[in-house]
């Protein structure tokens, strides 16, 4: 087998022969190829949530439109797209069963080019963290930064484990919101009451999201020894039940906030959404196979998003929150409109998608 097989090659390629394959090549694509695959594998339509939350951070300690907040908008995105990547580099054995599709891409790049260019996005993150907010912030960034790798790379791995991975994920949002929560103006820093019951909703609501988000890759996962909130069931099916109660539970959750308020009534109207988020449960529920899994787990980024952009102009109605989700749409669409994803219905099959 050559050092870069290729697309009928790495079709017929077992699991573990994939696996192989990407850790031996050094890559073959171009640079404007690399970037366009290291946008795929950033993922960009799922970094959004936690554009959003920064921005119910920022706006929670008062926050309004500046330069700062359009600063820490653009760091929050560099952080998710270098999650994202330090996980394609590290799941290898899971995604060679579940997306082959993105190990392919990562063949693409090269094993160690993906883990530089994730290297190379938290040494951006550090040095833009200094004019963001100086460094009193440091020390955060680095505490954020640290948990992105350790969710992914040993000696902690933290998505291996149902509970302390689902907690390690919901870091994509909670970390944002600190930042933004953090970051905003001199005088204006920290946390009150609002503050914490807004972080406290988004820990619960985002591990509901990675319970959903688990279901898709509970057979691949399974097969790769990876101990998740779905393989910690027998069945997807089950894994599916624990999953609709917990979203549930996460949707619903701003309804104690509210009784014992720490949100505003009006926070009440996101409430809206939770029919369509149980409706999107029962369709993960019966989809039959991944590439439907995955095509429904799409659809949900998009509740997601609607739904804590609803939070976010409920809360704190202003030019900061309007700029906010309208550059979390335009993240979303965009990165669909040109197909910068790597959890495509293609990426689900064997073969991989020119």
């Amino acid at each position: 087998m050559s050092d870069a097989p290729g697309p009928d090659e790495f079709a017929v390629l077992t699991p573990a022969q994939r696996e192989e394959a990407v850790r031996r090549s050094a890559g073959s694509a171009g640079r404007r190829e690399t970037a366009r695959i290291a946008f795929m594998l950033g993922r960009p339509r799922t970094c959004v949530p936690g554009t959003l939350a920064f921005a119910l951070g920022w706006t929670a300690a008062g926050g309004g439109l500046t330069p700062s907040f359009l600063l820490g908008m653009f760091m929050t995105l560099v952080y998710g797209l270098m999650a994202n990547l330090y996980n394609a580099y590290t799941d290898l054995a899971e995604d060679s069963r579940n997306l082959p599709g993105r190990v392919w891409l990562v063949l693409r790049i090269g094993h160690r080019r993906t883990a530089w260019i994730g290297h190379g996005a938290t040494g951006v993150l550090i040095a833009l963290t200094l004019p963001y907010g100086g460094v009193p912030l440091l020390p955060l960034m680095l505490l954020l930064l640290v948990g992105a790798h350790q969710y992914s790379f040993r000696p902690l791995r933290l998505k291996d484990g149902p509970v302390v991975g689902l907690l390690a994920f919901s870091l994509a949002v909670f970390g944002p919101f600190l930042l933004g929560a953090l970051g905003a103006p001199e005088g204006q820093r920290g946390l009150n009451g609002a503050g914490w019951a807004l972080f406290g909703f988004l820990v619960v609501w985002f591990v509901a999201k990675g319970m959903v988000k688990n279901l898709p890759d509970f057979e691949g996962d399974r097969s790769a020894g990876l101990r998740t909130s779905a393989t910690a069931f027998r069945t997807r099916a089950s894994a599916a039940r624990a999953a609709t109660v917990m979203t549930l539970v996460g949707y619903l959750s701003p309804v104690v906030f509210v009784a014992t308020g720490l949100l505003p009534a009006r926070t009440l109207w996101a409430l809206l959404w939770t029919v369509a988020a149980l409706v999107q449960c029962r369709a993960m529920a019966r989809a039959s196979d991944s590439a439907t899994a995955n095509a429904v787990l799409k659809v949900d980024m998009l509740l997601s998003t609607a739904f804590l952009a609803s939070v976010l102009l409920l809360y704190a109605p202003g030019w900061a929150s309007a700029a906010g989700v309208a550059l979390g749409a335009a993240l979303l669409f965009g990165s669909d409109l040109l197909a910068l994803d790597s959890r495509r219905r293609s990426d689900v099959t064997d073969t991989p998608a020119a």
